[in-house]
């Protein structure tokens, strides 16, 4: 299992891939409406990932890091 991240280098790493994946100003977008929208996380992983084991998440993490950058 990977080593966990700290709470900054967590911060840094997520901004740097949303800088990657989208770009700084729909970054910032994003981050704007994390800031104003309430987000239910229990229920969006129950939604989406309940049946999930942590092993199949950390096999779609990585193969998420592998696949090229599209930008």
């Amino acid at each position: 299992m990977p080593e966990l991240l700290t709470d900054d280098e967590l911060r840094h790493t997520a901004l740097s891939l949303l800088q990657q994946q989208l770009g700084p100003v729909e970054t910032l977008r994003f981050l704007a409406l994390v800031r104003r929208e309430p987000f239910d996380y229990a229920g969006w992983r129950a939604q989406h990932s309940a049946d999930m084991s942590v092993e199949e998440l950390f096999r779609r993490m990585e193969q998420a890091e592998a696949r090229p950058s599209s930008k």
